[in-house]
């Protein structure tokens, strides 16, 4: 019998004992996060330790990251290079608004945006009205779920909103697309494995399923050519081998244009979701013999 591959996979996977289940080749799994890794450096030797164990034991390491760990997973990579340890692709620390410039130098559509560093938006009220109009949405350069996200209406709602959320944070500005729903499509290895739509919850602006919103997996022949060309965009772009692109799609222009791009991606049971997680497993995750 073949000797099961051991995995460590950073941060858990949602739905990983479903994904498992589609994958043929023997392995055992150990999930957790990065609050599991301590880092040792003495006398310049180093050791990242996941629970008493040092993770260059382990066969492969699955690294994923969301926008606050990044700089984590990229430390974690570099260790497990050095040791000749197969695991995934994580890039260096970004934020949306490196990804937005990617995109605009690359001509992928984007909301019109406005960022600036300086968080006295007192300032700059002229050029965001200008350069993103009203209404619009006010985003966390690092947030996720829609966390420190708003729908402002006008410029004294602007200064308002503003005044209410957390000042050491930095927040870009978005013309907001009218849309009947957003997509969510998964890539995994520069090919389209799963789509979804998201459709709001009512009085709700975003999207996400956290938020309230009902997903609505497609068919892989149903989704739009226009929405699997961008999102494949989107993560080549990124040089990303495991994503989920979110797209909008104005409901009065019919132009698709990206929202961000997921680099850890919720895995919903029953869907699409897991057979696609799994083939990135089984190409990507499992080291070749």
């Amino acid at each position: 019998m073949r000797k099961k591959i051991n995995v460590l996979v950073l941060p858990t996977v949602s739905n990983i004992d479903h994904i498992l289940k589609n994958i043929k080749t023997p392995i055992n799994v150990t999930s957790g996060t990065y609050a599991d890794l301590e880092f040792h450096i003495s006398d310049n030797n180093l050791s990242i330790i996941f629970r008493g164990k040092d993770i260059k034991e382990f066969d492969s390491v699955w690294l994923s990251s969301y926008w606050g760990s990044r700089d984590l997973a990229y430390a974690v990579k570099q260790y497990l290079k050095h040791h000749n340890v197969h695991h995934t692709f994580v890039e260096k620390a970004g934020s949306k608004i490196s990804d937005s410039v990617i995109f605009a130098l690359r001509g992928i559509n984007v909301p019109n945006t406005f960022f600036v560093y300086n968080s006295d938006i007192n300032a700059y009220k002229d050029i965001l009205e200008k350069v993103c109009g009203y209404p619009l949405i006010v985003k966390d350069i690092k947030g996720s779920r829609g966390i420190h996200s708003d729908l402002i209406s006008n410029a004294d709602e602007l200064i308002e909103k503003m005044s209410q959320l957390p000042k050491h944070n930095k927040y870009h500005f978005q013309t907001y697309i009218p849309n009947d729903h957003d997509w969510g499509v998964l890539i995994s290895g520069g090919k389209v494995v799963s789509g979804e739509k998201s459709y709001t919850a009512s009085g709700e602006y975003r999207n996400n399923a956290c938020n309230g919103a009902t997903e609505v997996f497609v068919k892989l022949n149903d989704i739009p050519e226009d929405i699997q060309h961008i999102a494949l965009e989107a993560s080549t772009a990124l040089k990303l081998t495991w994503s989920r692109v979110d797209i909008i799609v104005d409901k009065n222009t019919q132009i698709p244009y990206i929202l961000e791009v997921n680099r850890s991606p919720g895995i919903t049971k029953g869907s699409t979701e897991v057979s696609g997680a799994a083939d990135f497993v089984q190409k990507f995750v499992i080291p070749l013999s």
